[in-house]
């Protein structure tokens, strides 16, 4: 169900949101300010990461410390935009429980860059809601990221994965929790063919791992040459 102006406004054509955005102008995830999705003074108060950077976990030493030793086996390599802080911690927020689902032209055009430095790959392939929430948010969030980046990179963005069950909110589980709340919880779905495939996974926020590694351990299983990740933000 379409809850807000701004859902309807992401189904629009360009000139429709752009009618939808003078009635309702976008504004600051940081100070609240109309008519931009993040200020010049939000952006700059929070460093974005950027190489040189840990090929593996995509730390930059300056700004994040090196999550290698954690990460599941399953995934290659992780990128994301910056720490979970800041105009970006908010806009997240924002875009998945406010109902601003046009963020996500913004949010995904953040996150291109970032998940360039993972190519090549065949496939873009968002972490799924379990159909229960899906129909309580109205859209996923990473499915609509995912569509965004690859329409900037000109790569493929499928929704191949499913979640079995419907797996509590992570938030408060420490990461043997996360790992075991997860586990055995996505699938491919019925028709997609993954096998060879170079797969990046698109999720808003990384924090152990734990739902990525279940998701690429899901993707390996069915035939993927490879599983990395990118995602807006991480738990630094």
């Amino acid at each position: 169900m379409v809850k807000s102006l701004r859902q309807i406004a992401s189904l629009l054509t360009p000139v429709g949101r752009a009618l939808v955005d003078v009635v309702y102008p976008p504004r600051c995830a940081g100070c609240g300010r109309r008519g931009v999705w993040v200020c010049d003074e939000c952006e700059a108060a929070l460093p974005q990461f950027a190489p040189p950077w840990c090929p593996r976990c995509g730390a930059p030493p300056a700004l994040a410390a090196c999550r290698c030793a954690e990460l599941p086996d399953a995934l290659a390599a992780v990128r994301s935009v910056a720490r979970y802080d800041g105009w970006l911690r908010q806009a997240i927020i924002t875009f998945k429980y406010e109902d601003e689902s046009a963020r996500a032209a913004h949010l995904g055009r953040v996150m291109a860059p970032v998940a360039a430095d993972l190519l090549p790959c065949d496939l873009l392939v968002p972490v799924p809601l379990h159909p229960r929430r899906l129909r309580a948010r109205g859209y996923n969030q990473a499915a609509l990221l995912a569509e965004q980046i690859g329409a900037t990179l000109a790569v493929r963005a499928v929704s191949a994965l499913a979640r079995t069950r419907p797996t509590p909110q992570q938030v408060g589980l420490d990461a043997a929790g996360r790992r075991a709340n997860v586990a055995g919880a996505f699938v491919i779905r019925a028709g997609v063919d993954v096998r060879g495939q170079r797969v990046v996974l698109v999720d808003d926020v990384l924090t152990t791992g734990a739902t990525l590694g279940a998701c690429a351990e899901a993707l390996l299983a069915g035939g993927a040459a490879a599983v990395a990740a990118v995602t807006l933000a991480r738990e630094a």
